[in-house]
């Protein structure tokens, strides 16, 4: 479909424009459909659990990596971080749950700090 020139002022005919978006809307229906339908097939509970912990380091957990393998999982499958924000949104919206957030939200906080302030200890005191 050819783009008009700059200096073109010449629109489409309502109807046109109508029929163009409706098409467009079916086109977007079926990829999402194709979409939803492929992360079904590859994402299972299961799997993905086992595909963002595959890397993580034996004998313990470097949460840094960990993060970093989550963060490539919603990459792959994009519509994994819609949900999640879906579902945050949602759950940000009742008080008592608010709360809760925001306790696991504090306590993830004081853990990283925690972590990185025994990452660094061993560091400065390693030879």
């Amino acid at each position: 479909m050819s783009q008009p020139t700059p200096g073109s002022t010449k629109q489409l005919p309502a109807a046109v424009r109508k029929q163009l978006l409706v098409a467009r809307m079916a086109v977007q229906r079926v990829e999402f459909a194709q979409a939803v339908e492929e992360f079904r097939v590859q994402a299972r509970p299961g799997s993905m659990v086992r595909q963002t912990l595959s890397r993580a380091v034996p004998g313990g957990m470097n949460p840094a990596a960990l993060l970093l393998r989550t963060i490539s999982l919603t990459r792959s499958h994009p519509y994994v971080g819609s949900l999640l924000g879906s579902g945050a949104s949602f759950l940000l919206r009742k008080p008592r749950s608010r709360a809760w957030l925001l306790r696991l939200l504090k306590l993830g906080l004081t853990g990283g700090a925690l972590y990185g302030a025994i990452q660094f200890l061993r560091k400065n005191a390693a030879p």
